[in-house]
């Protein structure tokens, strides 16, 4: 690339979704430390973490110099090494927690459902510039089992909170591509079907549990909870939403204050630095600082669907809705957890919470978007978006 070409490159770069990925990622790492710090097993996680975001920037960086059109050719190698990724893990991934998400590779793991969604929506994007693809029902089926396929490899893990969110990103793609909404509501009530049929056929009883733990919860008073048996509930499937509950609560408008949460420091709240490190954030700087993080996280999805509001070229204005929806979808699902509004169910927060998989995939993704927003690429055919 010769030197007007990256001064180009440069002035076209949205630097205030830089900035605030910076910052959402900086305050990820201020909370970490803050959840860890006096814990000898994940004392370490700050440093990795910084690790972490200093190789997904140099990642990014690259990734933003070339062009996306040529990420487009790749779109179906990126789906199928995700496939053959997620195929792989029963055989060669290692289990934690009870769950096969992950490869351990040099004492690092790496979740390849976080690398499928970033491969599902170049893959999406690259089927649905056409714009007869998208306009039929018909058209919607090789969407809807490029979607299926990732989901189902990923509930066998298993993993449910991961597989969610592909189905938002599969329904603001469609929209994006010019998909009638009369068919993106058929759409959504067979998706609605299906999860209750999952319920029946595909959840394990431990899922199903915190399903029925969480419509429970609803029906208790505030007597209710000195019962013996919602006690026992309390302290055992109910455990890890109960306490995440009571952090939310504790911290009020204002907080306890940085590293001073009760349910965080005297480790009642579980998987702090990951799951539930939203729970953190509330409790240590109360309602105004989780809205402020909530709002940051808001403005970073609003820039990117910016960016995809004003490319005119249709591969990339799908890619760019597509990270908006992911790190919209994961984030909001997040939050949903911690306060209990969804059955519990581990899910990182894009850009927040601990762990090198979600940490590259998030930069990547808004890398993507940067990628977009930097470039006026040609729009050649002739249903090019005015």
């Amino acid at each position: 690339m010769t030197t007007r070409g990256i001064g180009t490159l440069l002035g076209g770069i949205d630097w205030w979704l830089v900035l605030l990925t910076a910052a959402i990622g900086s305050i990820g790492v201020a909370f970490i430390h803050s959840g860890t710090a006096d814990d000898a097993l994940f004392s370490n996680q700050v440093s990795r973490q910084l690790l972490f975001f200093c190789v997904a920037g140099f990642l990014g960086i690259g990734l933003v110099v070339v062009p996306y059109a040529r990420i487009m050719r790749s779109a179906w190698v990126l789906y199928a090494l995700a496939i053959v990724a997620l195929v792989l893990l029963p055989f060669f991934g290692v289990i934690i927690n009870g769950a096969r998400r992950w490869y351990k590779v040099f004492g690092f793991g790496i979740q390849p459902s976080e690398f499928a969604k970033l491969a599902l929506i170049v893959t999406l994007a690259s089927w649905l510039r056409f714009r007869s693809k998208a306009r039929t029902l018909e058209g919607l089926f090789v969407p809807v089992l490029l979607t299926a396929v990732p989901v189902a490899l990923i509930l066998k893990q298993p993993d449910l909170g991961s597989s969610l969110v592909f189905w938002p990103i599969l329904i603001a793609m469609c929209y994006a591509a010019g998909t009638p909404a009369r068919h993106l509501a058929v759409l959504i009530g067979v998706g609605a079907l299906g999860l209750l049929l999952a319920y029946f056929t595909v959840l394990h009883d431990y899922q199903k549990s915190r399903v029925d733990v969480w419509l429970a919860h609803y029906t208790w008073t505030a007597e209710d909870v000195h019962r013996p048996d919602v006690v026992q509930t309390l302290r055992d499937k109910g455990y890890q939403p109960w306490q995440s509950l009571i952090a939310i609560g504790a911290g009020g408008t204002t907080g306890f204050g940085f590293g001073q949460g009760p349910q965080t420091q005297f480790d009642f709240l579980p998987y702090r630095s990951g799951d539930y490190i939203f729970s953190v954030i509330c409790e240590e700087t109360g309602l105004l600082g989780a809205s402020a993080v909530i709002l940051l996280d808001l403005l970073l999805v609003i820039a990117i669907a910016t960016i995809g509001i004003r490319c005119r070229e249709r591969f990339g204005r799908l890619l760019a809705v597509g990270v908006a929806a992911y790190l919209g979808t994961q984030s909001f699902l997040h939050v949903a957890v911690c306060a209990w509004f969804v059955p519990a169910t581990g899910l990182p927060m894009p850009l927040v919470s601990y762990g090198g998989s979600s940490v590259l995939a998030s930069v990547t993704a808004v890398a993507l978007a940067v990628n977009v927003g930097a470039r006026r690429e040609p729009v050649l055919a002739a249903d090019g978006y005015a």
